[in-house]
């Protein structure tokens, strides 16, 4: 990292030009810039951790410069951490000794996470990690799978407009308020490699305008970049491989170790924050993750200076014999290929198994919805034609309801009548009571023929039983049946598009993963993932091209070493399988007291 005066201005003579984190300055870039600085009469001072990650190029330099000319200084004392405890354990970390011992006081002070998968760890660090603590991980995908959870969530709390977006190098979308990185210098746009940037504005055409982030100027500036360097040379960057974090400070820091971290990526990724550094791993238990810790502080691909790369190339020579270690490691190499390149054509099958599932899925929920309107909206035109048939009817029941009561109250006044009165009006009161109660049959009859039973002898029970006749009689209305027999049809429709759906469905999966994987899914017995399956898949061919990598970074000797020390644990795994198999077949193969005679000859039970 240059720190000297901004790149658009002329070096003086005298003036120092410093150059942090020298240890990924690489052999043909430090040429440059001293030729550069010997025109302009300027110094040059070159500071770096060599426990951190080395050049990507050819590396080398520090040694090169400590050799030729000037001084070196050892820096002993730490400033950045705010815990000494700490602070100490990172020398510790530095080192590369003991790492156990190293796992063992991270997890005593809480700042080892477990977590059961990989999505369980984005979910975590998406849900824990504030704006400016520094995500690390070890590969750019593991970087774009949690950018792109990272910024899921960003849109979900209003954090990022989603509505006008970029598409970056990594393939992601870039939106208002997000937090990129510029991966390739570029003095007319005024970017550097590795810069972050806040998004101000995404203009309809992919331009991106963004402001730089941590700068230490009162005003930061501003850069438009186009859509081509976008798409080509931008990132998101809340989460960041090792190389994207290596010299930041930040207040806390989050670390998720995978088979492809190495001890400089475990160092580099824990010793960025001043107050917090958490490590992430993938682990049933401390047990576990304390072995994985191990393993990536073994894997060491830091600059260790000149004297260490002329051994190694030393070793590598010594390889270099038709039968011997070379061949191994190219054979080995070939074979890890492969594997990835059948691994990566596994996941594209899976990927378009699981487009195909999921473009039927959404056209079967289009299909489904405009169904469930149709029959809606027949179900609702079904009631507003039986409210408007019901209607007049209940009036008419209720006023027949209430003159059947009329009846009956005047042929009870009738016989109350007639009981009472004396022997010259008995007549009169007879002939009375007889027309009432004929009036009461007749109604009484009349009320039942059309309306099909008899009102209540309550006049508070007359609306419910005239609501109840009036519905039952618009059943026979042919309005009210054929709002019935539509909204039957709409459901009829619907049952037989969901049948057809699932003989949709049941093919489509017979036809990608044949037709018994195909059935046990139907029968819950196997669930069908292929989203899953191409993640695992993508997993598989980093993790194998991880391993290629690693193999590439060793000498030939080494890299043999390490192809034979795998070949012996995967032989040894395989052995435990097989015996395990044989338990299921023979329950005594595990018992030592099976062969062993007693004082009657050899024991015998179930």
């Amino acid at each position: 990292m240059y720190t000297g005066p901004p790149s658009d201005a002329a070096l003086s003579p005298g003036e120092r030009v410093i150059v942090d984190e020298a240890g990924m300055l690489d052999q043909d870039t430090a040429h440059a810039l001293l030729t550069i600085t010997q025109e302009a009469g300027a110094t040059v001072a070159l500071v770096c951790d060599r426990a951190q990650l080395p050049a990507v190029g050819r590396g080398g330099v520090l040694d090169m410069a400590a050799q030729i000319r000037g001084r070196t200084y050892d820096m002993t004392e730490l400033h950045r951490f705010t815990d000494a405890d700490y602070a100490a354990l990172t020398l510790a970390m530095r080192d590369r000794e003991n790492p156990g011992e190293v796992f063992d006081r991270l997890a005593s002070m809480k700042l080892i996470i477990l977590h059961a998968d990989e999505d369980a760890a984005r979910e975590h660090i998406t849900a824990h990690a504030r704006g400016g603590e520094a995500i690390t991980v070890a590969t750019n995908d593991e970087a774009a799978a949690l950018n792109e959870r990272v910024r899921a969530v960003r849109v979900e709390r209003g954090e990022v407009d989603h509505a006008v977006t970029a598409t970056g190098g990594d393939g992601l979308s870039i939106g208002a308020g997000d937090l990129i990185q510029t991966r390739r210098n570029d003095t007319g746009l005024g970017v550097a490699n590795r810069q972050q940037w806040i998004v101000q504005h995404i203009a309809e055409d992919g331009t991106v305008y963004a402001r730089e982030t941590a700068s230490g100027r009162k005003n930061p500036r501003t850069v438009t970049m186009p859509a081509e360097y976008v798409a080509e040379h931008t990132h998101l960057s809340y989460a960041a491989t090792a190389y994207g974090v290596q010299g930041a400070t930040v207040g806390a820091s989050h670390t998720m170790l995978s088979e492809a971290t190495s001890a400089a990526g475990v160092y580099v990724g824990m010793t960025r924050g001043r107050e917090h550094n958490r490590l992430h791993l993938i682990a049933e238990n401390l047990t576990d993750a304390r072995a994985q810790f191990v393993a990536a502080m073994e894997r060491d691909p830091a600059d260790r200076g000149l004297d260490h790369a002329s051994q190694q190339a030393i070793d590598a020579v010594q390889g270099l014999v038709a039968d011997g270690s070379v061949r191994l490691v190219t054979d080995e190499l070939a074979r890890l290929t492969t594997e990835a390149e059948r691994a990566e054509r596994a996941a594209k099958r899976w990927e378009q198994a699981a487009a195909r599932l999921d473009a039927q899925r959404a056209a079967h929920r289009t299909e489904d919805d405009e169904q469930a309107d149709v029959l809606r909206r027949a179900e609702t035109e079904a009631e507003q034609i039986r409210a408007e048939v019901t209607a007049p009817l209940t009036v008419q029941a209720e006023h027949d309801g209430a003159a059947y009561l009329d009846a009956i109250k005047d042929e009870a006044t009738a016989s109350a009548r007639l009981s009472m009165v004396g022997r010259f009006g008995r007549r009169k009161a007879r002939a009375e009571h007889q027309a009432a109660t004929e009036d009461t049959r007749n109604v009484r009859s009349r009320v039942r023929a059309v309306w099909g039973g008899e009102p209540p002898s309550t006049p508070d029970a007359l609306p419910a039983w005239a609501a109840q006749a009036a519905a039952r009689h618009a059943q026979s209305d042919p309005r009210v049946r054929d709002a019935d027999r539509a909204v039957e049809a709409a459901r009829a429709d619907q049952n037989a598009t969901r049948q057809r759906h699932q003989h949709e469905r049941m093919a489509l999966l017979v036809s990608e993963y044949g037709a018994e994987r195909a059935r046990a899914n139907q029968l819950g017995m196997r669930a069908i993932n292929p989203h899953r399956n191409a993640r695992d898949a993508r997993a598989r061919a980093a993790l194998i091209r991880a391993e290629a990598d690693e193999l590439r970074s060793l000498t030939a000797v080494d890299a043999a070493q390490l192809i034979g020390a795998n070949r012996a644990e995967q032989e040894q795994t395989k052995r435990q399988a097989a015996w395990r198999e044989r338990q299921l077949y023979d329950p005594f193969e595990c018992d030592p007291r099976r062969d062993r005679p007693g004082p009657e000859g050899p024991a015998r039970g179930l």
